[in-house]
């Protein structure tokens, strides 16, 4: 395991049925590490098996074969569950699963507060953890009233409080609307390039994976490809095969080129794609 790896995967296979002697894996012979600081996109297609690495990320699931290492600490041993968890957090796609307060600040606390912080010391981290999503100023808010994207952010910043060094994140935006899966994007991006912290972003929106470090695509339980966005979506046939797109961007560029319209390097974000475009147009005139 490398010095400054977080997370590692090591050739881990899990089934939900322990008792076949056939058994039917949800993720098999699946390895790979998120390094500190890492902002690492999973993909692929609904039933891939991208939860369930969620879930064996931070002990809420035990490798059937394999090992998962959080820090050096290996998952299954019962002693370590608790140190994992401080250090990996994991939020789920319905942030109504994961909400068990009334009154917004109190949900921020419950997490901290169940593991003996201190008054001063939560005080300052629910406040620094709304600060952290944009949330603050609804901190004396009913969580029922809260749109979804709000209630998807104040489940962050519950994990935040809790000041993971990771935080593992199971499709968050896939119940939102464009607007409230902005609003988490913002939120995560800031929170890996500004505050440092690992994230591990579950989607399947393609969109939402350009930014990444590196990106992971999970297909029938298996990792089908690892690389950087650059070099998975390069891969037009592999993303084809796994049930994906390529970013729209991308697409775009592709239809300008096949009529003689080049960009150079594709671009994958529409940022990127006004670049090219624009530059395309200064080399014309």
């Amino acid at each position: 395991m490398e010095p400054n790896a977080l997370i590692k995967f090591d050739n881990v296979s899990f089934s939900y049925d322990d008792e076949d002697a056939i058994k039917d894996y949800a993720v098999e012979n699946i390895s790979f590490e998120v390094k500190k600081g890492e902002f690492v996109a999973v993909l692929g297609r609904n039933g891939s098996g991208k939860s369930t690495v969620a879930k064996l990320s931070n002990s809420i699931y035990i490798p059937s074969s394999g090992k998962v290492y959080v820090d050096g600490n290996d998952t299954s041993v019962t002693e370590n569950e608790l140190p994992i968890r401080k250090k990996v957090g994991v939020v789920f796609q319905n942030p109504d699963n994961q909400i068990v307060a009334s009154i917004v600040e109190e949900e921020v606390a419950f997490g901290p507060e169940n593991l003996g912080v201190e008054p001063a010391e939560l005080r300052r981290r629910v406040d620094g953890a709304l600060k952290a999503v944009g949330m603050y100023e609804y901190r004396r808010h009913e969580t029922h009233r809260l749109s979804g994207g709000q209630k998807q952010r104040i489940a962050i910043a519950g994990m935040i409080a809790m000041m993971p060094q990771c935080l593992v994140l199971d499709e968050p935006t896939a119940m939102l609307d464009p607007q409230g899966r902005r609003d988490v994007m913002h939120t995560v991006k800031k929170l890996n390039k500004e505050n440092g912290m690992s994230v591990v972003f579950i989607t399947h929106f393609m969109e939402e994976a350009v930014n990444a470090d590196k990106i992971i695509i999970i297909d029938e339980g298996k990792k089908a490809a690892e690389g950087t966005p650059d070099e998975i979506f390069a891969q037009r046939s592999l993303i084809k095969k796994c049930g994906l797109e390529i970013p729209e961007s991308a697409e775009l560029a592709e239809l300008l080129a096949a009529r003689g319209i080049n960009l150079g390097k594709t671009p994958l974000t529409p940022d990127g794609f006004a670049d090219a475009f624009m530059n395309y147009i200064s080399s014309i005139k």
